[in-house]
């Protein structure tokens, strides 16, 4: 479970004027669903869930083939190395996905977010550095981030609704259209902060010696290693 302020950075933003106070207060409002989803996640598979924060820019993934179309990117699991050569993973949660997203919409993102963290997991107790094909179209990305989670079914197994969520809102990538109609009318058209990224640049190489440094507890190894 997150043990350090996860609104650190929208507060960062209110002190500097990017973001007004309405915006800062819905989100508060609003973090009720992101810890009952993470609670919910933690009970069903007895696994912490990781160090999230809310981003308060909307992540806009673009690329040089596609001319003037753009993907929003609600959350991103992010693995980096420590000074210690070690490898930390934080979840990044978008402010608007915490304000617009429904009930269900957002504890599916943070599920899904939560495979991602699994997978990572696992190549570090197998010592496997990820030569992922990098995605240079927002098509291809679609697809290819789902191949790169744990079986939802088996790791959600203990909740039959949570899985037809993720199954529903990630068949191929993520959709709500009803989010993004209101990202687009009450965040982008207002232009409240966007920060955009190349589709291509979403990538992280881990080093082996970082994943080599990296422990893993024996009673999360076990747990991890149950799902395949």
């Amino acid at each position: 479970m997150s043990v350090f302020d996860p609104l650190a950075l929208v507060k960062k933003y209110l002190v500097e004027k990017k973001v007004e106070e309405r915006t800062y207060d819905l989100i508060v409002e609003r973090m009720s669903l992101i810890e009952e989803g993470v609670n919910r996640i933690e009970q069903i598979t007895s696994i912490d869930y990781p160090y999230y924060f809310i981003e308060p820019n909307l992540l806009i993934a673009t690329s040089d083939i596609e001319y003037q179309q753009y993907s929003i990117l609600y959350a991103r699991t992010i693995p980096f190395c420590t000074t210690e050569n070690r490898i930390k993973i934080v979840i990044q949660l978008s402010a608007p996905l915490v304000m617009y997203g429904l009930k269900g919409t957002v504890h599916a993102v943070l599920a899904h977010e939560f495979l991602h963290y699994l997978d990572i997991l696992k190549n570090i107790i197998n010592l496997e550095v990820t030569s992922d094909n990098i995605s240079n179209t927002l098509y291809e990305n679609s697809f290819s981030d789902n191949e790169k989670t744990l079986d939802s079914n088996k790791v959600f197994k203990g909740d039959a609704y949570l899985q037809k969520l993720i199954n529903k809102k990630f068949a191929n990538g993520f959709n709500d259209s009803k989010l993004d109609k209101k990202t687009e009318f009450f965040w982008i058209k207002k232009k409240l902060p966007i920060q955009k990224i190349m589709i291509g640049d979403n990538f992280i190489k881990l080093p082996f010696s970082a994943l080599a440094n990296t422990i893993v507890e024996d009673s999360l190894k076990n747990e991890i290693l149950k799902f395949g």
